[in-house]
């Protein structure tokens, strides 16, 4: 069991995928836990307390506004999800939350950020996910939860739970990205948010770039949110993901990853996002997860 987690893993399913383009990741929690989450979690000594899924609406045609895909689903969904994570940290469980598409990050950030005043996020994924509506080249929503967070973007949806405490620019770490759109690249430049390619991870090694991510985030941030996009894979390892794009981290690289993370005594929630049973081969992304979920909480460390 790790340090940081002497307490209860609040499972809070979010079957969500309004955000995406392609429609499936609403079928992600299930899959996961079929892979056997709740059971790996014991195993590993938590008390497992699975909230089941939120019940939130969804829909199954894309209803497009102001280039924000399916906006008024989304805000509602976000605010659902943003009062459990708040609730499981008033009362001092550690929220896990699967989904879903990675538009869920704002509500499980918006959580931390009426709970806490400084939090910070180390963002596993492929893709930035800092558009708003007016640099989106697509208009897909969970390609913009981070811009939101920082007050960026369409203002009623930056305002959605908690209207006065924004995530900090330098409390944000992005590992793995790939796939950054030209408006993005603007954005995390004028920001000068850390931000470290595969390419990064290439030039530097994997160590290199957990040992200074951690540093980085444990200086500036008084509590850390995981967030893992299984796009931050390879497709090759795991097909069942909607954004797919080449020359993503390997298996032993993610986990070696989330067990450095781990390390950090301020992590207070994560989440695991964008597993699409309807693109998979036989739940293999789903028991990826659950793997990749086992390192983060302590597994096969010594």
């Amino acid at each position: 069991m790790k340090s940081w987690l002497n307490k209860t893993v609040r499972i809070i399913g979010m079957p969500f995928d309004m955000g995406a383009s392609q429609f499936g990741a609403r079928l992600g929690p299930e899959a996961i836990r079929l892979a056997g989450l709740n059971k790996a979690l014991k195993n590993l000594g938590y008390q497992v307390n699975d909230q089941g899924n939120l019940q939130i609406r969804i829909g199954y045609e894309p209803i497009v506004e102001n280039n924000l895909k399916n906006y008024e689903l989304v805000k509602e969904a976000m605010g659902i999800l943003a009062k459990e994570v708040y609730q499981g940290l008033v009362e001092e469980e550690f929220p896990l939350i699967i989904g879903g598409d990675h538009s869920q990050v704002f509500g499980s950030m918006k959580g931390l950020l009426k709970a806490y005043d400084n939090p910070g996020i180390i963002y596993f994924d492929a893709h930035a996910d800092i558009n708003t509506e007016k640099t989106s080249l697509t208009g897909n929503m969970h390609g913009m939860p981070i811009a939101f967070l920082i007050g960026e973007g369409y203002e009623e949806m930056t305002k959605v739970f908690e209207d006065k405490n924004y995530l900090k620019p330098e409390n944000i770490v992005y590992i793995g990205l790939r796939d950054v759109d030209p408006g993005e690249i603007e954005i995390i430049r004028d920001l000068g948010i850390k931000a470290y390619s595969v390419d990064d991870i290439d030039r530097l090694g994997l160590k290199t770039v957990m040992d200074e991510s951690i540093s980085y985030i444990d200086e500036r941030a008084d509590q850390v949110h995981i967030s893992f996009d299984v796009d931050c894979l390879d497709p090759n390892i795991a097909p069942g993901t909607g954004v797919k794009v080449s020359g993503g981290l390997t298996f032993r690289e993610a986990k070696t990853a989330l067990m450095m993370a781990s390390k950090l005594e301020k992590i207070v929630s994560a989440e695991f996002v964008e597993v699409n049973p309807l693109l998979d081969k036989e739940n293999l992304t789903g028991e990826i997860a659950v793997s990749l979920i086992e390192r983060l909480f302590g597994k096969n460390q010594l």
